[in-house]
């Protein structure tokens, strides 16, 4: 998906089910949120349930709401600490640079965060943009966690095929909109629809009152570096991260859904390979596109729960 000014143009009138917003459900998800002060300022999460710990990382332009389906299951069995990170969802949103957007800086605040709850051994769920955070915490100690389970998630450059972003007024533009009340509502709908997040798996106005308030509050800075950073240098990094996964002792779960047209299959062979992960511990989803959490979360709960009980 290329951004155009036509396809930004037209995005802003592009309506969803969003346009009668009923917020309980979510202020009630926040008020269900906890604090941990970070360099960077508050960092929003959650910690429910006993047993192994399963940290959740979320993908762009969501935060851990997107995880609201499979949490209640989850902890069930394990402790389930789904984290807002810097810039998104009721975490703090800094109006600087300095890379305090980045995955490896986000990677030390959760670090510190599962530090400071008594963690020494976590799995990592992670989905989209996450997935960077989690190599990053893998490449700053691998010891600390025990599996890692992916979905849908950027690998490598080979099977990722994001928006054409290129630093400027564009993007910026892009960001902006994102962020601002006249416009964010129809420019996530765009964005959504474009994920595969449509018809039968559609938000109700509740459920979308839930990504869009989050993103009003914030000013767009983590927006456009996460979208600027899709640079040669990420993918060498992101090819580098061969040495780190063969040196990964725990187990990995992947689940994808295959309609995805931004994070493609093509990236599974690669973690495969390098992480040496099982046959029966690849779940393709033909049915499903980028947002699993959303369309299947019984499903998700339940594979989760069978790998992690293995």
């Amino acid at each position: 998906m290329k951004i155009t000014p036509s396809l930004l143009l037209c995005s802003l009138f592009f309506l969803v089910s969003c346009s009668q917003f009923k917020r309980g459900d979510y202020q009630d998800f926040r008020a269900g949120q906890k604090s941990f002060l970070t360099s960077a300022g508050k960092l929003a999460y959650q910690d429910v349930g006993e047993g192994s710990a399963i940290i959740l990382l979320h993908g762009v332009p969501t935060s851990s709401w997107m995880y609201r389906k499979v949490i209640a299951g989850l902890s069930q069995r394990h402790r389930v600490i789904p984290v807002d990170l810097i810039g998104y969802g009721a975490s703090a949103k800094p109006k600087k640079g300095g890379g305090v957007y980045e995955a490896a800086e986000q990677a030390r605040r959760v670090r510190s965060l599962a530090k400071s709850l008594g963690l020494k051994k976590y799995s990592l769920m992670f989905h989209d943009m996450g997935g960077l955070v989690a190599w990053e915490m893998l490449r700053q100690d691998r010891e600390a966690v025990s599996n890692l389970i992916v979905l849908n998630t950027i690998i490598r450059e080979e099977g990722f095929n994001p928006p054409d972003f290129k630093p400027g007024m564009m993007t910026r533009a892009l960001s902006q909109a994102m962020t601002s009340p006249l416009s964010n509502e129809a420019v996530l709908g765009v964005a959504f629809k474009s994920l595969g997040l449509v018809s039968e798996h559609g938000l109700s106005a509740s459920e979308c009152y839930g990504y869009v308030k989050p993103l009003r509050e914030g000013n767009g800075d983590a927006l456009y570096e996460f979208y600027t950073s899709l640079t040669p240098d990420l993918y060498a990094r992101l090819e580098s991260n061969r040495s780190v996964f063969q040196k990964f002792k725990g187990r990995t779960l992947v689940l994808w859904g295959t309609q995805d047209k931004i994070l493609t299959e093509k990236q599974i062979p690669f973690l495969k390979e390098q992480l040496r992960v099982k046959d029966e511990d690849i779940h393709l989803y033909p049915e499903n596109a980028h947002f699993l959490a959303e369309e299947i979360p019984r499903e998700l709960v339940q594979r989760v729960t069978d790998f992690l009980g293995q």
